[in-house]
């Protein structure tokens, strides 16, 4: 189906043009003469573009856009003006009442067809990238609700193991920390699927970051005893609350000390150490790796980075861990950085506000 485009002018000379150009262009087109009657039709077929006049009787069309923005229906519908006018502060005009473009008058054919066509293909793309990540959503949406179900079955045989007379204290341990792991999980996946996703300014909760920090530190003792690391705690004693959501502040500890572990060789050191700084709590994670080139330092806490230090025993690294930490500490109105010392490894940082 071809794509459909209003053209709103009240010169018939103008209107024969694009008519004409656009017509034989294969475009299916829509025609007003002035404001009023654009924002009428448009209230019952949206266009998949806009050409509108500046200066037309009654409302002109810089006012006119400004309607059609104001519109859920019309907000996402490309607007190209087209004008005589030259001076720049009518393009800017134009462009702060929410234009994308124009053309100038007399029109040229060449030149509106290219235009047209130009921003169509913007808006078939922005289009597709909608469909792919509502599709991407709903897929993650199933994926974290089947997910439920075995990791209930995991805690389910957890509290069964430890219940089992015999049963080494070693094991128990061990049994704790998987379902401490499974218990997170499932909480990570019940914060998405009730998309309490965070936004800036939505930190809420007072928790006490120190029991989250031992904790993490506890339940990784076993991944770091594999690769001979001395993992400990350094906590500030008669810590503030921290205005943080525990679920993310969880997350934030889990995805900074596992990240500690990957990088760091056998026999190293990865160090958490929690106290307070002004009016915020700081994290930080200290580790005897190899840290990170300076020129490859500005890629840090992106998506899928791909830096050159590697994990040191095979570990999968996908590039989303420090990405994550990102996200979750600046959406509790926090910050992150990492600091390179000359002496070799890395510390990676986080500050929340204090409750």
């Amino acid at each position: 189906m071809s794509e459909t485009i209003l053209i709103v002018d009240d010169t018939p000379a103008n209107l024969g043009v694009l008519v004409e150009t656009l017509g034989a262009a294969g475009y299916q087109l829509m025609v007003a003469e002035d404001g009023e009657e654009a924002l009428a039709q448009t209230a019952q077929t949206q266009p998949d573009l806009i050409l509108l006049d500046v200066m037309m009787p009654g409302i002109d069309g810089f006012e006119t856009c400004r309607r059609l923005k104001a519109r859920a229906e019309t907000r996402d519908v490309p607007v190209l003006f087209m004008t005589a006018l030259s001076e720049t502060a009518d393009k800017v005009k134009a462009f702060a009442a929410g234009g994308v473009d124009y053309i100038t008058k007399p029109i040229e054919h060449e030149e509106a067809l290219a235009r047209v066509r130009t921003h169509l293909s913007i808006r078939r793309l922005q289009r597709e990238l909608q469909e792919q990540l509502a599709l991407k959503e709903k897929f993650m949406r199933i994926a974290g609700h089947d997910l439920r179900n075995p990791l209930c079955l995991i805690l389910m045989a957890g509290e069964l193991a430890k219940r089992q007379p015999g049963t080494p204290d070693v094991a128990l341990k061990y049994i704790a920390n998987i379902g401490e792991g499974a218990t997170q999980m499932r909480r990570i996946i019940d914060t998405f699927l009730d998309l309490r996703a965070p936004q800036p300014g939505a930190a809420a909760g007072r928790i006490d970051l120190g029991l989250l920090a031992a904790a993490v530190t506890r339940q990784h003792e076993h991944a770091a005893a594999r690769k001979e690391i001395a993992l400990t705690a350094e906590i500030a004693a008669e810590l503030p609350l921290a205005r943080c959501d525990a679920a993310h502040g969880y997350q934030m500890f889990t995805n900074l000390v596992s990240n500690a572990l990957k990088f760091t060789p056998p026999g190293g050191r990865v160090t958490v150490r929690l106290a307070l700084a002004d009016r915020c709590l700081r994290a930080e994670v200290h580790d005897t790796g190899p840290g990170v080139p300076a020129n490859e330092r500005s890629q840090l806490f992106r998506e899928h980075a791909r830096l050159s230090p590697r994990p040191t025993a095979g570990e999968e690294s996908n590039g989303l861990g420090l990405a994550i930490v990102k996200h979750l500490v600046e959406s509790q109105n926090g910050s992150v950085g990492a600091d390179f010392p000359a002496t070799g490894g890395s510390i990676f940082w986080c500050e929340v506000p204090v409750a």
